[in-house]
This record gives C-alpha cells, structure tokens and sequence, in this order.
C-alpha cells in the first residue's frame, strides 16, 4: 500500500519574537511545489510533497495571533490574486488569456 508525506520548506518572517519552551497553534497556506515518489522494494510507493507556505499564522498560548510577512513577490501576490477572481468568473476563458487581458489593462492604467 502507497504511504503519503508531507515536507514542509521556507521559513516566514515574524513580527515578534516566540518564546522557546511554549507551545504554539501554527496555521499554513501555501502550494505544493514538488512530488517525489521512493519506491520502499515491497511493491509499495512513498509518495512526498514539498509544501511550501504563503501565508502562515501563529497562535500564542494566550490566543494572540501574529501573521508572518507573505514571501511571494508583488507579481506572485498579483497572479495569485488573478487567479482567485477568475476562479470566482467562472467564464469559460483559460486562465493565461485572463491573465494576459488583466494585465494588459493593469498596464494601460498606470
């Protein structure tokens, strides 16, 4: 029987130093970026991703929370963001012809 794994990578920027020696809730979004299969020579497979966050949350004992900085460069952030609207649109047109006209009208703007 295939096993799963998940591999997380990156680090994320706090705003405020953590205490060694108190546990925290911590909450992740991100992309998966990688898959690598290890055969384990029993018929079986061991299939790992590489997680890599976006936006991670940390939650102090006392239930503060701190948000870490987003990694992603601007572009990321704004393909990002293009993708979830024409997600929402819903209109039939392939996400790189979206893309495309979207930042053409970005770049007309300015």
């Amino acid at each position: 029987m295939d096993s799963y794994a998940i591999k997380l990578t990156g680090t994320a920027e706090l705003p405020e130093p953590l205490e060694i020696g108190h546990n925290y809730a911590v909450s992740l979004q991100g992309s998966i970026t990688a898959e690598t299969i290890s055969d384990n020579e029993d018929g079986s497979k061991t299939h790992y991703y590489r997680f890599r966050p976006v936006m991670v949350e940390v939650v102090r004992p006392k239930v503060e929370r701190l948000r870490a900085k987003d990694t992603r460069s601007r572009s990321q952030q704004l393909r990002a963001w293009l993708f979830r609207l024409w997600r929402e649109e819903n209109s039939g047109e392939s996400f790189d012809d979206y893309y495309d006209r979207r930042m053409l009208d970005v770049m007309q703007k300015l």
